[in-house]
């Protein structure tokens, strides 16, 4: 698949693969579509997530903004991305709560054998969750679709390319769908 044409996932579709997710590993697995979904984060990037980097131990909550380090992210570019949805919050909370709070270095989510996911395994894991819901979908579905969410609600292209981590504009408007109602109603602003 060429870069940026992963499948756009709408929200009915997201509803769908989360409710698909069942059995020991659901929550975790719902927790993994939502920070894709709603942060807009890379397999590698779900990969390399520490309880640390979305659990703060002072306030006992799941933080709001999370630093992700150079040696997390595509090109070694620290950014800074936020978890604002407070269902993905919520999820999350679930999550942290079950794997027990002990250690903040440890692996956010870990994988059936117990250790860390590596980015490919995340991409698989990715694309059988969308699968086992019969939605058409890859690992990078969630990254395009928040895209394409943010750009729907108005932000510019601009922000989003720094939430991304995206060095170039021209990557970034890779990412978004065309949407035909959205289209219809821009044109139907003409008078």
């Amino acid at each position: 698949m060429k870069q940026g044409k992963a499948p756009y996932i709408g929200l009915a579709e997201l509803a769908a693969t989360l409710a698909a997710q069942t059995g020991i590993h659901a929550t975790r697995n719902q927790s993994i579509l939502m920070l894709s979904h709603y942060m807009g984060l890379r397999a590698m990037e779900l990969a390399k997530l520490t309880i640390g980097d979305l659990y703060d131990p002072q306030t006992r909550e799941v933080r709001e903004s999370v630093r992700l380090l150079s040696c997390m992210t595509k090109g070694q570019k620290f950014r800074e991305v936020y978890l604002t949805h407070v269902p993905s919050r919520q999820i999350l909370a679930t999550y942290l709560a079950s794997r027990g709070l002990r250690y903040m270095d440890a692996p956010l989510f870990l994988s059936q054998r117990g250790g860390a996911f590596s980015p490919n395994t995340m991409q698989r894991l990715l694309a059988i969750m969308y699968q086992r819901a019969g939605v058409v979908g890859s690992s990078h579905s969630g990254r395009r679709s928040f895209a394409t969410h943010l750009i729907e609600t108005g932000a510019d292209v601009f922000a989003i390319k720094e939430l991304l981590g995206h060095t170039s504009i021209a990557t970034t408007q890779r990412y978004f769908s065309s949407n035909p109602s959205r289209m219809k109603k821009f044109v139907s602003l003409l008078i």
